[in-house]
């Protein structure tokens, strides 16, 4: 008989994590690095990976804390009151919504990068295929995704550490070792915590684990350090290889140095981090329909998958400015609803002797960053309005 919480199923909430982790953020790390040089980039990752470790924690301890299957929005309306519910609803969907419209668009982009060649199209129309295939997985549930996304995330590894590997090759020291920041200081703070962020996998992680909490608190650390790691090492190889000529979305920059045949990869690496992390986030979006508003399974998941596909149909295309504020505000708002849950299950000590046993202190500590976090973007935005 398999032991609930063993190394196998320990393994698989990991990797659930780390492909839900490892998404369309992490092609900005490389480009937020080249603006600050790798010693404050390093620092950034050390605090912002700390508070999101932290975050998918928290989270963990209140949906223990909880007998029923219930997601943010419904556990803050349990926990937290009414109100809170009404702003995490607010949060937690619009920056659901933002982020699939992102993944559907990036989805394309790569997509026609590798199969244009052979079957022609444009951006548009991979983008509405892929938001249709996406959204059959999304409806099919937890334990398809858990078929494919496993494997699929063992590939996205290999081909993150196969590219690290030939940008190793060609690294410049002089790039690594230039630690004097040269552009916009603030700007990795949203791009690396919206990289870094997991919380959509934390309650599809709980169901792998069969209610087994150490090996659940077990797989969080293990996944989000991992999915740190490995961000970071890319980040760092690709700015090694580019250095100043380090490009937005990483690949173009990375192409003109080591050739085409590395965007190529690149695009097919791209498209597995993408789409890992768009099915966690779908499917987790239509649970909190189904289990926190009492819909019925088929308009839940007609609200959590195809409305972003309707978004892109009718013509959002320039989302990149929309996502950034909306990852950095909304999910700001729920980070900070999430150490609050946390602090609140502990007080009312709901876990007993198994609790984390995190003082309450680090949960107010990352509430105030990710608050500061928060109304910086929202400032540097309106500054930015026309």
């Amino acid at each position: 008989m398999r032991r609930k919480g063993g190394n196998r199923q320990v393994l698989m909430a990991a990797v659930t994590l780390i492909g839900t982790i490892i998404g369309v953020g992490i092609f900005g790390i490389p480009y937020a690095v080249s603006q600050v040089g790798v010693g404050l980039a390093l620092v950034y990752f050390l605090i912002l990976g700390g508070i999101q470790l932290l975050q998918s924690l928290f989270y963990a301890e209140a949906i223990m804390a909880c007998p029923e299957e219930l997601r943010l929005v419904g556990l803050a309306g349990k926990f937290l009151g009414r109100r809170v519910r009404s702003i995490a609803a607010v949060a937690f969907v619009l920056g659901f919504w933002g982020a699939s419209v992102a993944y559907i668009l990036v989805s394309g982009i790569f997509l026609h990068l590798l199969l244009s060649p052979w079957l022609g199209g444009t951006p548009f129309h991979y983008q509405v295929i892929w938001g249709l295939v996406g959204s059959a997985v999304v409806y099919f549930g937890l334990g398809f995704i858990e078929k494919v996304d496993f494997w699929s995330t063992v590939a996205l590894i290999v081909s993150l550490l196969a590219i690290v590997a030939a940008a190793g090759t060609r690294m410049e020291l002089s790039n690594l070792t230039a630690l004097v920041p040269r552009g916009d200081l603030f700007l990795p703070y949203g791009v690396i915590l919206f990289s870094l962020s997991g919380l959509s996998a934390i309650p599809e992680m709980r169901d792998f684990m069969d209610g087994h909490r150490r090996g659940f608190r077990k797989a969080i650390v293990v996944g989000t350090l991992a999915a740190t790691c490995l961000t970071a090492l890319f980040g760092l190889a690709v700015y090694g290889v580019t250095g100043q000529g380090t490009t937005k979305d990483a690949l173009d920059g990375l192409s003109s140095v080591l050739g085409s045949g590395i965007a190529a990869f690149g695009a097919a690496f791209g498209f597995l981090a993408v789409a890992t992390s768009y099915f966690m986030i779908g499917l987790n979006l239509r649970s909190t329909f189904e289990y926190d508003y009492r819909l019925r399974r088929t308009l839940a998941w007609f609200l959590a998958a195809i409305v972003p596909l309707l978004a892109v149909v009718l013509g959002m295309k320039d989302f990149i400015s929309t996502v950034s504020f909306t990852g950095a505000v909304f999910g700001g708002i729920t980070a900070v609803i999430i150490a609050m849950l946390y602090v609140n299950v502990t007080r009312r000590g709901l876990l007993g002797k198994r609790r984390l046993g995190i003082s309450g202190v680090w949960a107010y500590v990352s509430i105030v960053v990710l608050l500061l976090g928060a109304g910086y973007e929202t400032v540097a935005t309106l500054m930015r309005w026309p």
